[in-house]
């Protein structure tokens, strides 16, 4: 288990995480490809919106998995 202050993270929640991240990921990559092929104003606005809730959820998780490994920025 790794330790954050007095919490401790097993490694079933590190792997969960992991995939967390892949899929934020791979759902940013399709929102973008998407925003850019779509004739569609405003669905390039919503589809561009989504990658950026994406890319959020990416540095949230890496910020967590950088806790955990006691990297801090």
């Amino acid at each position: 288990m790794y330790n954050q202050g007095n919490q401790a993270i097993s490694g079933k929640e590190l792997a969960y995480i992991s995939d967390s991240l892949k899929n934020e990921e791979l759902l940013t990559k399709l929102c973008v490809q998407g925003a850019v092929e779509c004739q569609s104003p405003s669905l390039k606005q919503t589809l561009s919106h989504l990658s950026q809730e994406r890319l959020q959820n990416i540095s949230n998780l890496m910020n967590t998995l950088q806790q955990q490994s006691g990297m801090t920025h």
